[in-house]
């Protein structure tokens, strides 16, 4: 059987009018009658772009220079973004991000469930929109060309892991410990055997579940317990199935004495949690949320719900 050819790409860069995006807010051009779908591209924008992939009916591009910006345009806050895929608008305002997103959100409810509401609710509105971020699954990976471990996400379209040393949309004290987390998996015996680590944030702690292919060592078990200790967080391990995460830092009095935590504070409430279980990855958010559902269900004494 004969292997299949690559396509070869083309080298020169593409003009790209930007009409509009796609529902992963990809900008969507048109050339010869083929859509383009230019990442990093905003509607209005004139981009050129290179292509990074092509299809029989569309191409996928990657923004190289904006020739003519479109008013919704920033900085992204990030120097990362332009080549991670952990967050893919940074480049646009935050309240054209949420205009896009109630956009895309009507449209998918029309298009697939026949829905047309006559009333929408003015979104929530985050109090920042940085360092929000309580939940993540961070991929691990051994560069072997560059002996280095990186820790982070995947890059956009991509399988190989971006090389940040921070992240400024994760809770700080997860976000601002990747570099310290990345020396500390170089320096263990299982420094290619670990691929993953999940983190979580409560209100009074954070913490790091490592995915561990193998018993670690007693060596290695004492460098997390201590980068524990010295990072302030909660390590815990992960040697199978999710049954299987344990607490090894603090000292764990059982799963039940494993727990995170957040307020509700209208509510006069502590919410326990443990860091493999859901919760909204933005606090404030959440809060909202509940406190909005509350209001909107008007619970009357004697009711039972």
């Amino acid at each position: 059987m004969s292997r299949r050819r690559r396509k070869v790409l083309p080298t020169e860069p593409v003009h790209c009018n930007v009409e509009s995006l796609s529902h992963d807010g990809r900008g969507i051009a048109r050339q010869d009658g083929k859509i383009l779908f230019v990442d990093g591209a905003l509607p209005g924008e004139k981009v050129m772009a290179k292509v990074v992939s092509t299809r029989s009916k569309f191409d996928e591009l990657r923004t190289l220079d904006v020739l003519e910006a479109a008013p919704d345009r920033q900085t992204p806050p990030c120097e990362f973004a332009n080549l991670c895929g952990g967050c893919s608008l940074q480049h646009m305002s935050g309240d054209a991000q949420i205009q896009f997103k109630e956009n895309t959100l009507r449209e998918q409810l029309a298009h697939f469930g026949g829905i047309e509401s006559e009333e929408w609710f003015a979104p929530m509105r985050p109090e920042k929109s940085l360092g929000y971020r309580r939940k993540a699954r961070m991929g691990v990976r051994y560069v072997r060309a560059r002996e280095s471990v990186l820790v982070g996400f995947r890059e956009k379209r991509n399988s190989f892991l971006t090389d940040i040393d921070r992240c400024v949309v994760l809770d700080p004290r997860i976000g601002e410990r990747i570099l310290p987390l990345r020396e500390l998996l170089h320096s263990l015996n299982a420094y290619d055997r670990i691929p993953q680590v999940e983190v979580a944030c409560g209100d009074d702690a954070a913490a790091m579940v490592f995915r561990n292919m193998d018993e670690l060592i007693s060596s290695d078990r004492d460098k997390l317990i201590a980068f524990g200790q010295a990072q302030d967080l909660h390590i815990y391990l992960q040697p199978k199935g999710p049954d299987t995460v344990h607490r090894i830092w603090p000292e764990s009095a059982g799963r039940d004495d494993e727990r995170l935590s957040y307020r509700l504070d209208a509510f006069d409430l502590t919410m326990q949690f443990h860091p493999m279980d859901f919760t909204q990855v933005n606090a404030d958010i959440n809060k909202a949320m509940v406190n909005r559902a509350v209001e909107w269900l008007d619970v009357q004494p004697g009711e039972r719900v």
